[in-house]
């Protein structure tokens, strides 16, 4: 079992970087350049399926901070989002059954 989270917290910094270079692809990919952007969203899908069939999911995104599941890396004025609630996410964060395999990181609102 801990042979197992080893493996699957080894195959997460995959995720964020799969994650990381979709949100920074430009709004113009030509064409001829679709499919192989396709491949790479293909083979982030199988990641994403491997740790689903290992019973691993990802922390919420937004909602209320929650200390066991967040790390807070900074706290800041936000009108928008009420104090004490997620502004962004930084780093998913993910658990396994009832364990938390990885914090997110995460920015809250005062």
């Amino acid at each position: 079992k801990r042979a197992t989270e080893s493996m699957l917290r080894q195959l997460l910094p995959v995720l964020d970087d799969l994650e990381l270079a979709f949100q920074n692809v430009p709004d113009s990919v030509p064409v001829e350049e679709q499919s192989w952007l396709q491949g790479f969203e293909q083979i982030q899908q199988k990641l994403m399926e491997i740790l689903a069939n290992s019973n691993v999911e990802p922390l919420a995104k937004s909602g209320e901070f929650d200390p066991n599941q967040h790390e807070a890396i900074s706290n800041e004025p936000n009108e928008e989002v009420p104090s004490g609630h997620i502004i962004q996410t930084l780093r998913t964060g993910y658990r396994i059954q009832d364990r938390i395999l990885r914090p997110a990181l995460v920015r809250v609102a005062q």
